[in-house]
């Protein structure tokens, strides 16, 4: 008999895009981000796509990976995915791509992986408010 083990988190990566090469299975993320400037709120983000890493268990599992405000506790969004894993030495990678993510307000939020209600893996993703730049007077030079 196989005891299931609740899957160990490897990564949890945000970014802006992820491409797969189909021979190889490689993954290339792009733009890889845990802070966002809007210039003004609520700021919707035209692309936040995740790579996410499990190993260390055998079997299917569902997974959630869910994004919410860190003081509200306000959800942004929930995304069901699954994990199956032959051996516990399997990697198993699950690409998740999103469009048009809204954020109300500015502040921290976390991203997690949750399995069987349990988190596995949690990261943070800190939105902050673009502060206009003031641009000092130039010297005026003297017309001597």
């Amino acid at each position: 008999m196989v005891l299931s083990e609740l899957p160990i988190g490897l990564a949890l990566i945000v970014c802006d895009n992820i491409i797969e090469d189909i021979r190889s299975r490689k993954k290339s993320m792009i733009g890889l981000f845990s802070q966002i400037h809007a210039e003004s709120f609520p700021y919707t983000h035209p692309s936040l796509n995740m790579l996410v890493s499990f190993t260390g268990c055998i079997g299917d599992f569902p997974c959630t990976i869910v994004c919410e405000h860190v003081e509200d506790h306000k959800v942004i969004f929930s995304v069901n995915c699954g994990i199956s894993a032959k051996s516990p030495i399997d990697v198993v990678d699950v690409v998740i791509a999103m469009k048009a993510v809204t954020f109300p307000v500015p502040g921290r939020y976390s991203i997690k992986a949750v399995v069987d209600d349990i988190p596995i893996m949690m990261r943070p993703l800190m939105i902050f408010a673009k502060t206009a730049k003031t641009v000092p007077p130039r010297k005026q030079e003297s017309e001597e």
